[in-house]
């Protein structure tokens, strides 16, 4: 606990404007003290990558830590500086390599092509050091199903030479013959960018697709950082049926499109994937094949989570992205999975040649297919949007690429435009055009009208602070979501789901009800409808100015909801947290012997995990962030699907459980006791008011500290009530405190305060 204030203090002092230059110098001076003195500093592979024939070691390695780190490049041939931070910590602010260097290294992957992990098993310590300082061992290095062997020095030949290239800017690397000569299917021009830490995963991707004999396969590195170009030229010697090219800027995505189909082989039908976005194989497969014989596109998600727009229509001079800013509930609803549009959009499709050359290729100032689609829509031909590959753009659009959309831009009037078509749309979304009228900007938007299915039918929106995508797919506030939706939908409610940066997305006047979820941040309630607020969390930030805006608050402690209403004079109603019971139920599973626990670690040491794996007690840890704070070993998992908790739960010993500081002072109970206890499961937690009287024994809470050791080292049998007696709690728990009882008590609240917001806005 000590350390993480610690951590904390030196975080605050180095965003201090006169200390923190001072603290951030130090940090510089103590990376490169450890980087300089671990031997694996290689002066020409970093000379290389800086276009300079020589330059000392203390001097790389100080620029490095000074600057280069930030900008891709690495210090050691075989250290991927981006696929290696990707797994560490406080990878956006501290070098990868010094990272490295203080971690358990033997458990560090390094290399998206090499597996140090598992090297390091045979030599019984860090790989990396080993083999540098042995160079004349062979690597295995393997991509999807093939393995190509290498010495150290041949491969650091080869990354010498890769560098040279990325810093000269030469701009190719692969095979210019094989993917001309191949008998795939169809070809794949995949995207992949700067900065992005999970690039490997899309090039093994490629690699497997191509060793499938699927695709024949090119690789357009845009603006692609030193370590990213390094390992895609290792890769190609791998897997030499890919051809890479590098593009730096100011190349559009008209001009790298154009410039791929010029190079790759003309076989039906190309496919192009953008580079923020992730697919899996099926998606990939599904594109081809609707792109056989005619454009067809998927129905991309913006960086919030909201639709990019389900093709777009010409209605007057001027582009509409139909459903652009919705939910993407709202496309899920469309009973077709292809739906033809008048304009395809976005940085991603798949069309025959024969088509894109028809359409007279995609021209340089192309900033993404729409423009192609426009042409080729006075041509008749109609693309198709598949409903069921929805990819959010999780990476961020590079600064030097220009984001401006055809739809921005006056285009030559149609006799007949697109309307009807976009209408046609619409209405199968679920929703009745009542207008048109035009924004600032000149965008035509639609006025639109919920058709509701039935009389008592509303549509909900829940808003979360988790982001959209991967990202928050970890969150607690993601699954808590779900599950009030299921139960909401269950009372004959539409839902939709608002990741936090779409929680005032433009559609929001479609929407009768608001929940917002509050967790860390705030969010104000929109203009229309009724406004819920449910506190789960952080209640020391929640403000009665906050509380005083929504037209009804409840919160996930009785103390406070009773406390804050006396002290603000403001109903605030309890409402605790609650379990999906369509996810969690017992599944007659054996109980193991495994202590468990799942969160992230959240920065600090947290003392129901630290404190027994101090103690010698082991504990199976599924969670991110855990490297600065416990050993390798007892990080079972960075992660665990959310579909695998309850088996998980259930067959456990004990599950562990603690709260944020204020969440604990403050009676807040987290959802992890309700999901582990309504599969028949076992929790000790912090002591959190009222938590043993809820779970009725299930739970058995700790002081402190060495408290909890004590627990954990006595029979569980003799802290808790039989397993049959845990299966009536299990019961008592899924009926009392389920999503579906949260979701009555919401509806009523929602039903209630309609009328008065109907007064106050009308």
């Amino acid at each position: 606990m000590i350390g993480s204030k610690v951590r904390s203090r030196v975080r605050a002092m180095r965003d201090a404007p006169i200390v923190g230059a001072l603290v951030r110098l130090v940090d510089r001076v103590w990376w490169y003290r450890k980087i300089r003195r671990s031997g694996l500093v290689d002066r020409d592979f970093y000379a290389a990558q800086l276009g300079w024939r020589s330059i000392s070691a203390s001097a790389a390695t100080w620029h490095y830590v000074s600057r280069g780190f930030r900008r891709g490049l690495s210090l050691n041939p075989l250290f991927d500086e981006i696929f290696a931070g990707g797994g560490l910590p406080e990878v956006f602010r501290v070098p990868a390599l010094y990272a490295y260097l203080v971690g358990e290294r033997d458990t560090i992957a390094v290399n998206p092509w090499w597996d140090a992990v598992g090297a390091g098993g045979a030599v019984e310590g860090p790989a990396l050091e080993h083999v540098w300082t042995n160079r004349g061992l062979e690597l295995i290095l393997r991509a999807g199903d093939r393995e190509r062997r290498m010495t150290v020095t041949a491969l650091r030949e080869l990354a010498i030479r890769a560098a040279r290239e990325w810093s000269s800017m030469r701009w190719s690397s692969g095979s210019e013959d094989v993917a001309a000569e191949s008998t795939a299917p169809y070809t794949l021009v995949r995207f992949v960018q700067a900065r992005d830490r999970r690039y490997h995963r899309k090039l093994e991707q490629v690699a497997r697709l191509v060793q499938a004999n699927k695709i024949a396969a090119s690789a357009a590195m845009i603006e692609a950082d030193a370590s990213q170009w390094v390992s895609a030229t290792v890769l190609s010697e791998i897997e030499p049926g890919i051809r890479f090219t590098l593009y730096r800027a100011p190349n559009s995505w008209g001009e790298v499109v154009a410039s791929e189909t010029r190079t790759v082989p003309t076989i039906n039908p190309l496919v192009v994937l953008d580079a923020r976005a992730d697919f899996d194989d099926v998606e990939v497969e599904s594109l081809a094949r609707e792109g056989g014989s005619s454009v067809a596109f998927p129905a991309h998600r913006a960086q919030d989570g909201t639709l990019v727009g389900l093709g777009a229509a010409r209605i007057g001079a001027r582009t509409y992205r139909i459903l652009r800013g919705h939910p993407v509930e709202d496309a899920s609803v469309i009973a077709m999975r292809v739906l033809d549009v008048p304009i395809a959009v976005g940085r991603s499709f798949a069309m025959p040649f024969s088509q894109l050359f028809e359409g007279g290729g995609i021209q340089d100032d192309d900033e993404d297919i729409e423009a192609l689609s426009l042409r080729m829509n006075r041509r008749g031909a109609m693309p198709r949007v598949l409903l069921d590959i929805v990819p959010v753009l999780e990476e961020p659009d590079l600064p030097d690429w220009t984001t401006r959309h055809a739809y921005a831009h006056g285009i030559q009037p149609a006799a007949e435009d697109d309307r009807q078509r976009a209408e046609e749309i619409i209405s199968f979304a679920g929703f009745d055009v009542r207008g048109w009228s035009t924004t600032r900007s000149g965008r035509p938007t639609p006025a639109l009208e919920w058709r509701r299915p039935h009389s008592d039918a509303q549509r909900w929106a829940i808003k979360i602070c988790a982001p959209a995508g991967r990202a928050g797919a970890v969150w607690g506030d993601t699954h808590f979501a779900r599950g009030l939706a299921s139960a909401l939908r269950r009372r004959g409610h539409m839902v939709v789901i608002d990741a936090y940066d779409a929680r005032d997305r433009d559609s929001g006047y479609l929407d009768d009800v608001s929940v917002a979820i509050r967790g860390p941040y705030r969010m104000n309630p929109p203009r229309w409808g009724v406004s819920l607020e449910w506190i789960i969390s952080h209640p020391d930030e929640v403000s009665r100015s906050e509380v005083a805006r929504h037209d009804g608050v409840f919160a996930a402690s009785s103390g406070w909801s009773e406390r804050m209403s006396k002290k603000w004079g403001l109903s605030i109603r309890s409402l605790l947290e609650a379990t999906d019971t369509d996810l969690f139920h017992p599944r007659g599973l054996e109980r193991g012997s495994d202590i468990v626990f799942v969160g992230t670690a959240r920065g600090i040491a947290r003392p129901s995990v630290v404190a027994p794996l101090s103690a010698g007690i082991p504990v199976k840890v599924y969670g991110p962030d855990w490297r600065p704070f416990i050993s390798q070993s007892a990080i079972a998992a960075r992660s665990i699907p959310n579909v695998e908790l309850p088996a998980r739960y259930e067959t456990a010993a004990v599950v562990l459980n603690d709260q944020w500081p204020a969440m604990r002072r403050e009676g807040f109970i987290a959802m992890r006791p309700f999901d582990a206890v309504a599969v028949g499961g076992r929790v000790i937690s912090e002591e959190v008011e009222d938590i043993e009287e809820i779970f009725h024994g299930a739970v058995v809470t700790y002081r402190d500290a060495s408290h909890l050791v004590e627990l954990l080292r006595t029979d569980p049998s003799e802290l808790f009530p039989s397993d049959e007696r845990l299966r009536e709690i299990a019961a008592d728990v899924r009926r009392e405190h389920s999503f579906d009882a949260r979701a009555a008590v919401l509806a009523a609240a929602a039903q209630s305060a309609a009328p008065v917001v109907d007064r106050a806005r009308g």
